[in-house]
């Protein structure tokens, strides 16, 4: 017995839409859009208005035609929101970037970054699974495609791509949200360490947080040079660096293990 939800579509059907494999639905009248200028007009809503302001109705409106017409070429709205976002994070000019994995690496995420910030409400579309559109595969290619002739593992690749790109992820989305607040708050990203430091001197003084309170008491966050791209720049340091780390002991263990195999003066298994 139906149960009234929406019938599942999953990752195959998505893909299908993404890849541009998927034909638009045989009812009603056939119309001559394609699936390129309905996502456009629904970027052209949502930088106007965000998420928040965009449905089926509005781009149905915009292109002249009812929503039962838009359905037949997407299927509701969360599948238009992972076209857009394949959308909106366009090709990455890979070709300018450095060709050491660092380099490569830092260009990727600064690259990333710019992206989200052209369009902010990108940020605003939850992440369903990993990347499967032309886009995202381009950008996800390019990154991966500069840590090839390291000692990394095909594993390792994947993995510091998973972790780089969720870090540029969640430093823009609070880059973001943090400005958002701003009229609420009082308080724009460059003054929060200094304010937050402040506030926390009042309640980080009863023995409870004696870390904390020894960090505010050396002046951890009263910096007169923070700001949101120094923030993001040192987290991509820092991972960075920790690549540096994985790369080196994956040197050293290959070097164990030919020594091991030449002359058997390897340590013992």
């Amino acid at each position: 017995m139906a149960d009234g939800r929406a019938p599942r579509r999953g990752p195959e059907y998505t893909l299908d839409l993404l890849w541009r494999a998927r034909r638009p639905g045989s009812r009603g009248p056939r119309g001559s859009l394609t699936l390129d200028q309905i996502v456009r007009t629904a970027m052209e809503i949502a930088d106007a208005e965000g998420i928040a302001g965009l449905s089926m109705r509005k781009v149905a409106e915009r292109l002249g035609m009812t929503t039962m017409s838009l359905y037949r070429y997407i299927p509701g709205k969360d599948e238009l929101l992972e076209l857009m976002f394949d959308a909106a994070s366009g090709r990455p000019d890979s070709g300018s970037w450095p060709d050491d994995w660092r380099g490569g690496l830092a260009a990727f995420a600064r690259g990333s970054r710019a992206a989200l910030l052209a369009r902010p409400w990108s940020m605003d579309i939850p992440v369903s699974g990993p990347p499967m559109g032309p886009n995202n595969l381009a950008w996800m290619e390019a990154g991966l495609s500069r840590m090839n002739g390291t000692p990394l593992t095909e594993e390792d690749m994947i993995g510091v791509l998973m972790v780089l790109s969720g870090f540029v992820l969640g430093q823009t989305r609070l880059e973001r949200s943090v400005d958002q607040a701003v009229s609420r708050t009082g308080v724009s990203y460059d003054e929060l360490g200094r304010v937050y430091g402040r506030l926390m001197a009042k309640v980080a003084v009863d023995g409870r947080f004696p870390t904390l309170a020894r960090i505010i008491r050396a002046g951890v966050f009263e910096s007169e040079q923070q700001s949101a791209e120094g923030d993001f720049e040192y987290g991509l340091e820092f991972i960075l660096d920790g690549v540096a780390v994985m790369i080196r002991n994956r040197e050293l263990q290959a070097a164990r293990a030919g020594g091991a195999g030449a002359g058997g003066t390897g340590p013992p298994g």
